[in-house]
């Protein structure tokens, strides 16, 4: 029992140490232009330190894309179905790929 009530102390004592952040809201919106996503990797936007989230669209009606680093390829990655949109927070340069035909994407990028 005296196990139990040391384990609860410490668990309240790391529940009370929780900090709550809270993200800026974005500054500014930069449309992008639409890509041409192929069946090679492309590059969407660079290594941006200022990006609150980039949201992208894949405006084609059935072929999917996925999303990631230079190494994305048709099989990793995270997938974006057709017709779909992501909002990807991430600060690093991001590049996507078709699992099929061509696929024009569009995107926008929130700023700091």
């Amino acid at each position: 029992m005296k196990q139990i009530v040391s384990l609860c102390l410490i668990m309240v004592a790391l529940a009370g140490a929780v900090v709550w952040a809270e993200v800026s809201p974005a500054s500014r919106v930069v449309p992008i232009a639409d890509k041409t996503v192929t069946s090679a990797t492309t590059a969407i936007v660079s290594a941006n330190q200022n990006r609150l989230a980039l949201n992208c669209t894949n405006t084609h009606a059935t072929v999917h894309v996925r999303w990631g680093s230079a190494s994305a390829a048709t099989t990793t990655g995270q997938r974006i179905p057709a017709g779909s949109s992501i909002e990807i927070r991430n600060t690093a340069a991001i590049y996507m790929i078709s699992e099929g035909a061509n696929v024009t994407v569009s995107c926008t990028e929130e700023l700091r």
